[in-house]
């Protein structure tokens, strides 16, 4: 079957340090694919992996999973690796991150036209693909959704914003009031959705009229991946046509069901050292 939606750029093994010691698959761009697969959304992932024992695993997991994956490319040296340790409280906090071949994540005509032929294109500000965004919203032949994060650079902003069609923004805790005015400044630049997701205090989108999700009450195990399940899960149902607010309801659910257990989403295989 032909995926509808396809997710550019990062992966990684999230390697947890002691006292926890396991191993991961992450990543933004794939974490999402994973989600938007398993809410009925035929989706590819287009990245690269490392020539080794991790990027198999990789593709044996996309593989299981349904993901379309003839364009996720293997390149010579060590798959990409982030180092986690988390707070007591269950807040990850990256102590160490290596890119491995992603830097060399260039597309030829072939893919370009693979990437080109889906109804929707998700990137991140980690997935190195931002001098490809101006040709993606030319083309118009799909929508383009773009995870800025929680610390875009202002510049990146600029170069990108304009050919997004959905962004996604974060903010920490100590700057959620800030969350309308963001929407409202990045709406106005271009997007025809801003989404911006405020951790345990909810969501909030803006579209010309504001709309807030509050997150509920849980017992936060790992918070890592929550933000690219609610991202997943609000793309899907949005492709499948629901509200705004449904979209926010349902992937602010599934976020706190994340944050309930280690890693991103649920793993085939969860290998320790």
């Amino acid at each position: 079957m032909k995926s509808s939606a396809v997710c550019v750029g990062d992966n990684c093994i999230d390697y947890y340090l002691p006292p926890i010691n396991r191993h991961f698959i992450g990543g933004n761009a794939l974490n999402v694919a994973v989600h938007m697969q398993t809410c009925g959304i035929s989706t590819a992932y287009v990245g690269v992996v490392g020539n080794d024992a991790d990027g198999q695993h990789i593709i044996s997991v996309l593989a299981q999973k349904g993901l379309e994956i003839s364009n996720l490319n293997t390149l010579p040296g060590k798959t990409a690796q982030t180092h986690i340790r988390l707070s007591p409280h269950g807040d990850r906090q990256f102590v160490y991150e290596y890119l491995g071949p992603q830097e060399n994540l260039i597309f030829d005509n072939d893919a370009l036209h693979f990437i080109l032929g889906h109804r929707l294109i998700h990137t991140t500000q980690n997935g190195g693909v931002h001098p490809y965004l101006p040709h993606f919203r030319q083309s118009r032949q799909a929508l383009v959704s773009f995870d800025f994060g929680d610390r875009p650079a202002p510049d990146l902003i600029e170069r990108t914003i304009g050919s997004v069609d959905v962004a996604f923004f974060s903010l920490p805790d100590y700057l959620n009031d800030q969350a309308e005015s963001l929407a409202r400044e990045m709406f106005s630049r271009g997007p025809a959705l801003v989404v911006v997701t405020l951790g345990a205090k909810g969501s909030l989108a803006f579209d010309g009229n504001i709309y807030f999700e509050s997150t509920p009450p849980i017992d936060t195990v790992d918070t890592l991946g929550a933000g690219d399940c609610y991202i997943g899960v609000f793309i899907a149902n949005w492709l499948q046509q629901k509200t705004v607010s449904t979209c926010m309801q349902v992937a602010t659910h599934s976020a706190a069901k994340v944050c309930q257990h280690y890693g991103a989403w649920p793993q085939v295989r969860i290998f320790p050292d």
